[in-house]
């Protein structure tokens, strides 16, 4: 699979990360010659110098052969000229980050085949999005989608007296209260890793589970977590994720108001939203915050520019009433140190939720979407079952998988479940599979390749050893 990746910025350099252990034939382009230089060092990948609208070096770096064809510089024209550049010459795929809003709003940013481009990303609408989900469940700190958006996997934290504090994994999956519902990643003390059935969970350990996603209420009731919904929420900064994050909240019906710095930006959104209350105030304020009544804030989310203002309010935030608080942070480094602290509830990075929508339409045969998790070794994948596979018709626990590889949920036609072990897999079937990057060959054996074509390598393999 050839990738052409224009653009090897912060959202560039974690795809690359992502896709350079993936047999993937990798080129950069990129303005900075320094930055090249840092990619050739560390992934030793084709890199070529230079402006991704000039047609020659497009040509020049193989868009005419390229499966797929990323554009996320900076600059929404260089991005859109280049994909439809790369287009003409014949590149399979064109993906472009384009953060202009109303681009983004006319599009939406998961539209196909809008100018000849086959995904536009909007940044902006990504990241508002996903807060959008964490306001509507506000005990979750991590919430994605798969399966058609039917199946979430959820991160919860465990705090002293829950229901699984002491508990096994094991335990868990046995108790007959939460079916459909599977424990899949376990986070303690910055360390993320896939638990056996004996693994003990911990107060403080942040889980993730697998759930359908009309079935998440149950799990927060097992829990004995809230399902309420925030209904009043602070947004610190009024900029592009602030004001795309205000219409989604104003569409849940969410009282909201925002806290902007410069009075003219304020005039702007009073005239674009509908029903949030514009504050012209600082939200690293402290007497601002309580003036505007901050404990009565279900949820308060700092998304300015400046990682430090969106930590420090937060702090305040919290010191003052407000139930949760999230933080917007530019540097991914900072994230891991921010939860071991723990004084933030959440903290995320848009760059960071950019690359992994970017991975998830990275495709290649029967892999429907890839998704990496910061910091770790894990990987989620969406397959299809094929005739011939090894998995195919046979039940999970007969397959005796692996540690560190689970099927987390099966979508058959309209049908989605969390399968058990007496469940088999059939041709048609759509599976997420987590596993550790270790079970590759593996995840190979069982997921990806026919019998056929195994029992052919073997053959290969006896003949050359026997040669």
């Amino acid at each position: 699979m050839k990738v052409l990746i224009i653009g090897a910025g912060e959202v560039g350099y974690h795809v690359i990360g992502s896709l350079y252990r993936e047999n993937v034939d990798l080129v950069a382009i990129d303005t900075d010659p320094a930055v090249l230089e840092q990619l050739k060092a560390e992934f030793n990948i084709t890199t070529m110098l230079g402006n991704a609208t000039d047609s020659g070096l497009l040509r020049e770096a193989g868009a005419a052969t390229a499966d797929l064809f990323l554009a996320i510089t900076n600059y929404d024209e260089t991005n859109i000229i280049s994909c439809l550049l790369a287009g003409q010459m014949g590149a399979a795929k064109k993906i472009a980050r384009v953060k202009t809003i109303e681009l983004g709003r006319e599009s939406s940013f998961t539209e196909k085949h809008h100018m000849g481009i086959d995904l536009i990303i909007n940044p902006y609408e990504v990241a508002s999005e996903h807060l959008a989900h964490l306001a509507e469940y506000p005990q979750l700190t991590d919430f994605h989608l798969f399966l058609g958006d039917h199946v979430a996997l959820v991160r919860i934290p465990i705090a002293e007296g829950s229901p699984l504090d002491n508990q096994s994994v094991m335990s868990f999956g046995q108790n007959a209260q939460i079916p459909h519902t599977l424990i899949a990643i376990i986070q303690r003390d910055g360390i993320s890793s896939m638990p056996s059935r004996d693994t003990v969970i911990r107060a403080g350990d942040q889980v993730y589970f697998f759930c359908e996603r009309h079935r998440l209420r149950h799990l927060f009731s097992f829990l004995r977590l809230p399902a309420r919904p925030a209904r009043r929420v602070f947004i610190n900064g009024g900029g592009h994720i602030g004001y795309a994050l205000a219409r989604r909240l104003e569409q849940q019906q969410v009282d909201v108001r925002i806290l902007e710095i410069h009075e003219e930006r304020c005039h702007w959104l009073s005239q674009q939203l509908d029903h949030s209350l514009v504050l012209h105030a600082d939200g690293s304020d402290s007497a601002a915050l309580k003036a505007e009544g901050i404990e009565h804030a279900d949820y308060f989310i700092s998304v300015t520019d400046t990682d430090q203002v969106n930590v420090v309010s937060c702090l305040l935030a919290k010191e003052y009433g407000a139930a949760r608080t999230l933080a917007l942070v530019k540097q991914p480094e900072y994230i891991q140190i921010i939860a071991q602290r723990g004084a933030i509830d959440v903290a995320f990075s848009p760059r960071l939720l950019t690359a992994r929508k970017i991975l998830r339409f990275v495709r290649g045969e029967n892999l429907e979407s890839f998704f990496a998790f910061a910091n770790s070794d894990i990987e989620l994948l969406e397959l299809q079952v094929r005739t011939g596979m090894r998995c195919c018709g046979a039940r999970l626990a007969e397959l005796e998988l692996p540690a560190g590889m689970l099927v987390g949920a099966v979508m058959r036609g309209e049908a989605i479940f969390v399968p058990r072990g007496d469940d088999a897999l059939h041709e048609g079937d759509t599976i997420l599979l987590l596993q550790q990057r270790r079970n590759r060959q593996a995840t190979k054996a069982f997921f990806l390749e026919s019998l056929e074509s195994a029992a052919g390598d073997a053959d290969g393999s006896a003949t050359q050893a026997s040669a």
